[in-house]
Parts: structure tokens; sequence; C-alpha cells
């Protein structure tokens, strides 16, 4: 039988801060994250949608979604194997 108490607990490293060094990808992050919050508190806390308002939503969602999609590396490394089939220890 293994002791578990006994042994060292792991502890792991602290992770590097998120930095966010391009503007255009911090308003698309905005965009993305903040759409869909307006879309459900305007629709919370009144009885009735603005149309305007949705359909301004659902704009800056898409655009902001695509800005990140297509300022997404594109240069990554490629597999080492075709299947991947957990991660490795």
């Amino acid at each position: 039988m293994h002791d578990n108490e006994s042994a060292d607990k792991f502890v792991p490293p602290e992770p590097p801060p998120i930095k966010i060094t391009d503007p255009i990808k911090a308003a698309a992050l905005a965009g993305v994250i903040g759409a869909p919050l307006v879309f459900v508190i305007v629709g919370m806390l009144l009885t009735y949608e603005p149309v305007r308002l949705g359909a301004a939503c659902v704009l800056i969602f898409v655009v902001s979604f695509l800005v990140l999609f297509f300022r997404s590396p594109s240069d990554r490394p490629p597999r080492d194997s075709g299947w991947d089939d957990g991660s490795a220890l």
C-alpha cells in the first residue's frame, strides 16, 4: 500500500500572467465577451429587447469573433504523430 499522506504534495508553479499587447485583439476579446453579456443583461432588465441593440450585439460578436479567428497564429508547428492519446507525464 502506498501512503499518500506522507508523500510530498505537488504544488504547481504559478501560471504566467496573461499579456495582451495588441489593442485590436483586446477590443475583439471585449466584443466577444461583452456583446453577449450586454444582450443578456438588457434581456433580464427590460420586458422588450430593442431591435437595434440586439442587432448591434450580434454584429459586434460576429465581427469580433472573425477578427480573433483570422488574426490567430497560423504558423504552429505540426504534431509528431497523427493521433494524440493524452498528455505526456
